[in-house]
């Protein structure tokens, strides 16, 4: 039987009307727009930690997984890509340019940032972006490392003790997911001037009766912090392998899914006026055909939009 598609191209672009739309950040909208997308396409970070390359390809793939999902409410979302991936900056000055620009963003908008990267390390320059104008900070971090490193030479496994050491006010971090395996016993030493709780897969398990009460235990251990701005960081090797397989380090007994969407639905439903969410490390070289992983992570941001 002969092919008939006359007429399929354009009837299939009709439906783009309808898709979630994500343009270049302009200064004209900017005071207009309800989410900001960063993207940190550099994976040096995690290259510089001994870790596999590919990282840096992860905030274009997720935007573009974002971009064919359908919307019934258009909210007004931009992106601006800030770290691109053949820079030549030195690590260093890129953390402290990087740092600068997401302040500029922060302070001249009013609108929800998504911060994508590259590996777990552009977590510092959003943190330090932030403390310019928020001097109490709570980081919920969902991860299977701490990423407290002592070394000396910063990369994607020292962003949070290299905060700590220079944070300008109180900083509270909450690790979810960890794996005592995965860490050295030197991450564990207590941060300059700061809190770290820790909790490993096995001991959310039992704190949130088996996944059945997740919202209550997130209440539970930020009651004491109202008066904090809340960062929700996620690094994607915090995934279990069922459902992400695209990371540098695969995680065969990480969180399950549906106990992150009940996090990131937690942080959603806060009634902080600004979300600032990063979501790091989606390695999409190592993805599947389905591109399984972009999609997971797509639909953890989509009720935001």
């Amino acid at each position: 039987m002969k092919e008939d598609i006359n007429g399929i191209q354009q009837q299939l672009q009709k439906r783009s009307s309808s898709k979630i739309k994500i343009p270049p950040i302009s200064e004209s909208n900017l005071k207009e727009l309800r989410n900001i997308f960063l993207l940190s396409e550099s994976d040096l970070g995690v290259v510089r930690n001994g870790g596999r390359r590919g990282s840096a390809y992860g905030p274009k793939a997720i935007l573009n997984t974002l971009l064919k999902m359908t919307v019934h409410k258009q909210k007004n979302n931009a992106f601006k890509s800030i770290r691109p991936k053949n820079s030549e900056i030195p690590f260093d000055e890129q953390q402290l340019e990087d740092s600068q620009l997401i302040k500029e963003v922060i302070e001249s908008s009013k609108s929800n940032i998504w911060h994508l990267g590259g590996g777990h390390d552009h977590i510092y320059p959003l943190l330090k972006g932030l403390n310019t104008t928020n001097d109490k900070i709570v980081v919920i971090n969902l991860d299977a490392h701490l990423d407290t490193r002592v070394d000396p030479i910063f990369h994607s496994g020292t962003p949070f003790r290299q905060f700590a050491n220079e944070v300008k006010g109180q900083f509270k971090i909450i690790q979810l997911g960890i794996h005592d395996y995965a860490n050295e016993e030197s991450n564990y030493k207590d941060l300059n001037g700061s809190e770290m709780d820790v909790y490993t897969v096995s001991q959310l398990r039992r704190e949130t009766s088996n996944y059945t009460t997740t919202a209550q235990f997130l209440d539970t251990i930020t009651k004491d912090y109202s008066d904090h701005t809340i960062i929700l960081s996620l690094d994607c090797d915090a995934i279990c392998a069922e459902s992400m397989e695209a990371v540098s380090a695969v995680n065969h007994n990480g969180l399950q899914i549906n106990f992150v969407r009940d996090i990131f639905s937690w942080y959603y439903s806060l009634s902080q006026e600004r979300k600032y969410c990063g979501i790091y490390e989606y390695n999409p070289i190592f993805d599947n055909l389905s591109n399984k992983g972009s999609r997971t992570l797509a639909s953890l941001i989509g009720p935001f939009l």
